[in-house]
């Protein structure tokens, strides 16, 4: 990360560090963003942004994922795709709106406590094993991911971004304190999954 005020993109969607996303993009503001992102050789940063029940407004997370561009091309559909490759995770403060409706904040980059990566791992086996499984399946093998299966986040982070769970989850893992925590509300979801 080269600049600390960067643009934030608030999605429906989660950024996990590591994880790959695939994104259209229509509206004039993020073109330019993303015209600008490219130009300046620097990234922005994806926030989950929640609608709140009974109104119209979104709630914007505090936490998000610093993100960089490493492919784009013009779909069929006429609109601009990108293939962004999540870096680390973030958080976000003095978030403003430009007139334009793109939103900027300063941005921190969040290290996690240290965690002994080997003791969790063997503690959580399944996760592991689930995500070794997956990675060899014939819809994921070609995607550009970098898995470090000695790094607790890595493993949570990439099974996490592959496996069916709902963006509010996705959040939380985010947001967890470390990789211990990390693992062990992943673990609860792959419980819900495989019993549901």
């Amino acid at each position: 990360m080269k600049k600390n005020n960067l643009p934030v993109f608030p999605l429906g969607l989660v950024a996990l560090p590591g994880t790959i996303q695939n994104l259209q993009i229509f509206e004039p503001r993020y073109i330019k963003m993303v015209k600008d992102c490219m130009e300046q050789d620097h990234g922005f940063v994806i926030v989950f942004q929640k609608q709140i029940i009974g109104n119209n407004e979104n709630e914007i997370s505090k936490k998000g994922c610093y993100v960089e561009i490493i492919d784009f091309n013009n779909l069929p559909n006429g609109l601009l795709g990108i293939t962004v490759k999540s870096v680390n995770k973030v958080s976000i403060k003095n978030l403003t709106q430009l007139e334009d409706g793109l939103h900027i904040a300063k941005i921190n980059p969040e290290v996690d406590p240290e965690v002994d990566d080997q003791a969790l791992l063997a503690e959580f086996p399944e996760i592991t094993n689930i995500l070794n499984q997956l990675v060899k399946h014939p819809r994921i093998v070609d995607m550009p991911l970098n898995v470090d299966f000695n790094s607790a986040d890595s493993v949570a982070y990439h099974l996490a971004g592959l496996i069916p769970i709902p963006w509010p989850h996705k959040q939380s893992l985010l947001e967890a304190f470390d990789a211990s925590q990390r693992l062990s509300i992943l673990s609860k979801y792959i419980e819900e999954i495989s019993s549901s």
